[in-house]
Parts: C-alpha cells; structure tokens; sequence
C-alpha cells in the first residue's frame, strides 16, 4: 500500500506513530549518552587510580631499594622490567606530564658570546666542505673559573684639627673599618654559615679551593660577627615590627629544655 492510498486520518495516524518512534529513539540514544559519559568518567577515575599506584609501587620497584623492602614474588628484576617499558621511571619520581599538555620549558638565557664552531674536511672520507648547509646552535652556560683576591691597599690619610686638636682618618666606601677583609668576603662567610651551613673551618676551606684566599676558621667567625653587627639595625627593627603585630604566625616546632 502506497502513502497515495491511504486517508488523511490514516497519515495522521501514521505521522504521530513515526514522530512517537522518533521520540523514543532520542531518547534512547540520550540515555545511551549518558552510560557513555559516565563510563568515561569511571575510566578516568581508574586511570588515576592506576597511576598513582605505580606510582607508589615504583618506589618499591627500582635499582635505589634495597633488597629488603622490594615487592616480594616478582619474577624479574627491575632492570629486566625496564627493558619492556623504556617509558617507566625506575627513581621514585612521578609520571611526567600528561598527553595534550603543553610542556614547560626553561627560559634561555641571552649569550654573552658567540663562536662560530666550524669543519673544513668531511671526517669520513676527507673531502673538503665548500661551505656549511646550516647552523646547530647550542647554548652553554658555564660558571667562570676560580678568581683570585683582588688586594688593594687604602692609604687612609689621617689628619689633626688645628682649632681642637681632634685626629681623623680619611674613610673610603670599600674599605671596611676594622679587619683586611672586604665586604664581599664578609657576605660570602655569613651565607656559607647561615644559609649553606657550612662550619667555619669549612668556610675557610671553600674560600682557599675557590679563590686560593687564606683563611682560618677564626677569621671565618669573625667574619660572620661581622656581618651581624653590621645588620643589627635592619635586625632590631624587624624584631621590632614583629612586636607591634597585631598577628603573628609562629614555628610550632617543639624542641626539649631541661628534659
């Protein structure tokens, strides 16, 4: 029977059965939808899951564990499980970074210098190159070497007041009040022992590997003493700023006095 043959109440009918069907359909495929985001969403949560468990079991699997502490009933060592999985941090560290993320990369630095690096032969056969085809550039950052102490001597004038008799000795920015040592070297011994926590016959030692300065532990103290008198005004008023606080967050950090 063809859609000709039949009545209008007949395709009527037949419309609103189609448009009840075509209902249903979406609404299945709507809940179907549904199911599919929710099982995305359980595969995440699983996957997560599964990283930070071999995450944790890493710790446990690589050639820093002692024997003692590894997984028991493994069948391989965890070099051999390496050699299947190149991708798998064997030194307790995280996964990197996930697929779709972009990466982070250090700032280079602006050079201070620039070589032409250049090859007249090829190393192969031996024949020589016209000219080059293009540039490799490669940045390399390098401490310079060891310098020696710059000694300067300060020829400090002194004079004498005709009208009061007083004596004054003529003062220079570099150089310090009191000692032979200059301002730099008083930095260098107060973050050595502060911040580095080196003890002063190590500080002493660094100072005559690095520079060829000679100088004894004594002195190294000195220097730091130094240094803390000539900060105990910055000092003072912190302290004094800590004081007029109307809040301050302290270290909770209990440690035993007297037992």
């Amino acid at each position: 029977m063809s859609w000709d043959d039949l009545s209008k109440d007949e395709l009527l009918s037949r419309f609103l059965q189609m448009e009840e069907r075509i209902d249903e359909l979406e609404e299945t495929i709507a809940q179907k939808d549904e199911r599919i985001e929710e099982q995305n969403e359980l595969i995440e949560e699983q996957q997560e899951r599964i990283e930070e468990l071999e995450t944790r079991l890493r710790k446990y699997e690589n050639p820093h564990t002692p024997p003692s502490k590894r997984r028991s009933g493994t069948d391989g060592s965890p070099t051999s499980q390496d050699d299947e999985d190149d991708d798998v941090r064997t030194d307790g560290g995280t996964p990197g970074r996930k697929d779709g993320h972009d990466p982070e990369w250090r700032s280079p630095p602006d050079p201070d210098e620039e070589v032409d690096v250049t090859c007249d032969c090829c190393p192969e056969c031996g024949d020589h190159f016209d000219e080059s085809v293009g540039v490799s550039p490669r940045l390399v950052e390098e401490i310079p070497d060891p310098q020696t102490p710059e000694i300067t001597r300060y020829n400090r004038h002194y004079y004498q007041c005709d009208s009061c008799g007083t004596e004054t000795v003529a003062a220079h920015p570099d150089c310090p009040d009191e000692g032979q040592f200059g301002v730099n070297v008083i930095a260098q011994s107060a973050l050595s022992r502060y911040d580095h926590r080196l003890p002063y016959r190590k500080i002493a030692d660094r100072f005559e590997q690095l520079h060829g300065l000679e100088l004894s532990g004594t002195s190294a103290w000195h220097a730091t003493e130094r240094a803390a008198r000539a900060g105990r005004c910055e000092y003072e008023q912190i302290r004094q700023e800590i004081q007029d606080a109307d809040v301050v967050h302290i270290d909770e950090t209990g440690i035993k006095r007297d037992g």
